[in-house]
C-alpha cells in the first residue's frame, strides 16, 4: 500500500533498456581489456604483426601457447574488432598494430591496459581507503600499474616531448640547448629524464621520486642506456627539493597531481630554481568544468585513475592534499601562482595532455 508521499515512481522501460546496454557495452570492454593485457603479456599481437593471416594452430606453434586457448583468445579479439577473419585465418590489421603491438607509434596505448588491470589488484585496498582515510601507499599499488604507467607515457615522451611539449614553453629549448640544470620531480622510471639528457647532452637532468623500487628501476634503465654522465636519479621528497642544489628548469611530469603536498613541492621548485628558472608541469588533459567532458573516452578513464589511483596515493603520503588527476588547467595554474611563479600559462593544450609553465622573475 502506498501514500500520497510514496508512489511508485513511472519507470522509463527504453530507458532502463538503453542504460543495460551500455552497461553490457562497458562490461564488454572491461573484460576485453583482460584480454587485451594477456594477448600483450603473452606476445601474440607482436606474432601477429606483420604476419598476415594465420590459423590458431599456426600462432599456437610459434608462440609455444596452449592452441586451445590461442582459439578461444583469437575469437574473442575478433568479435571484438582487433582482428579480421577469414574462414579459419586471423589478421591483425597493421592499423590495430600501431596501438598495440608498435612500440614508438605514436598511437600505441595497450600499456593502459596494464594500468586498468591494478586497479582491479587494488580493489580490497581501494575498498579500505573508502572506508578510512581516503590513503593508498605507493607500496598497496601493484608492480603492474607502475610498469604501465612507464609504457604508456612513453608514447607521449617520445612523440611529444620534443617535438611539441618544451618548445611550447618559451625560453625553455634555448636554455637547454645552452646547457642547463633540470630537476625532474616525481620521475617514475626516469624515461623522460633519460630522454631529455639524449636529446640535450649540455644540459644536466637530476631526477627525483619518493618511490624507492621507481627509482631503482630508473637506475637501471639509466645502465641499460650506457650510464649517461648527465643523467641521474635519486630518492628524495618533493618538498625538500631545494636542499639538492640550484636548477635552471625543474619538470613534473604527469606527477603533480600525485603528491600529497603540491603546494609545498612547488614552492621547494620556486626556491631551487635560479632566477629566469623555468618550471613546467605536465598533466593529463582535462576541463574546468567538467560537466563539460561527460561520455568523453578521456575522462572517463581519467577518473577512473584519479579515484582508483592518483587521489588515493595522494592521500596517504604527508600533505594528504588529493588534487585529482583531472579538473582542469586553472587549479594548476593557481598552484603555481601560490608558490611564487610570474604569469603562469598554458603553453600548450595536445587534447591529451596540458603542459603549464612559468617562470622565476
Amino acid at each position: 500500500m502506498t501514500t500520497d508521499t510514496q508512489q511508485t515512481p513511472t519507470v522509463d522501460e527504453a530507458r532502463v533498456e538503453a542504460f543495460a546496454g551500455q552497461l553490457i557495452t562497458d562490461f564488454a570492454g572491461a573484460a576485453t581489456t583482460a584480454m587485451a593485457v594477456l594477448g600483450d603479456r603473452l606476445g601474440l599481437y607482436r606474432a601477429l604483426t606483420g604476419a598476415g593471416p594465420v590459423t590458431a594452430a599456426e600462432l599456437a606453434e610459434r608462440t609455444g601457447l596452449h592452441p586451445r586457448l590461442v582459439t578461444e583468445w583469437l575469437r574473442q579479439q575478433a568479435v571484438s574488432g582487433y582482428l579480421t577473419v577469414g574462414g579459419d585465418t586471423y589478421e591483425l590489421p597493421f592499423e590495430h598494430a600501431l596501438a598495440l603491438s608498435v612500440v614508438d607509434s605514436p598511437a600505441y596505448l595497450v600499456a593502459a591496459g596494464e594500468i586498468i588491470a591494478g586497479y582491479f589488484q587494488s580493489l580490497e585496498n581501494l575498498e579500505q581507503a573508502f572506508r578510512g582515510n581516503g590513503g593508498l601507499s605507493g607500496d598497496e599499488v601493484p608492480g603492474c600499474t607502475y610498469h604501465g604507467i612507464e609504457r604508456y607515457f612513453r608514447t607521449a615522451y617520445v612523440n611529444q616531448l620534443v617535438q611539441a611539449w618544451f618548445p611550447a614553453v618559451p625560453g625553455l629549448v634555448a636554455k637547454l640547448e645552452a646547457g642547463a640544470r633540470i630537476a625532474d620531480v616525481g620521475c617514475g622510471h626516469g624515461f623522460a629524464g633519460l630522454l631529455i639528457g639524449r636529446t640535450w647532452p649540455a644540459s644536466t637532468v637530476a631526477g627525483f621520486d619518493l618511490h624507492e623500487p621507481s627509482v631503482a628501476t630508473a637506475r637501471a634503465r639509466a645502465i641499460e642506456a650506457g650510464s649517461p654522465p648527465n643523467v641521474s636519479f635519486h630518492v628524495a621528497d618533493s618538498a625538500e627539493l631545494d636542499k639538492h642544489g640550484r636548477f635552471d628548469v625543474v619538470v613534473f611530469f604527469d606527477a603533480l597531481h600525485d603528491m600529497g603536498d603540491p603546494v609545498a613541492a612547488l614552492r621547494a621548485a620556486h626556491e631551487a630554481l635560479n632566477p629566469g628558472g623555468i618550471v613546467v608541469a605536465v598533466e593529463p588533459w582535462s576541463a574546468d568544468d567538467w560537466t563539460s567532458t561527460i561520455g568523453m573516452p578521456i575522462t572517463r578513464i581519467g577518473y577512473a585513475s584519479s579515484t582508483a589511483l592518483c587521489t588515493p596515493t595522494s592521500l596517504g603520503q604527508p600533505g594528504a592534499y588529493g588534487l585529482g588527476t583531472l579538473g582542469g588547467p586553472s587549479p594548476r595554474l593557481d598552484l603555481l601562482a601560490a608558490a611564487g611563479f610570474a604569469d603562469p600559462i598554458v603553453a600548450a593544450d595536445t587534447g591529451f595532455n596540458l603542459v603549464v609553465s612559468a617562470t622565476k622573475i
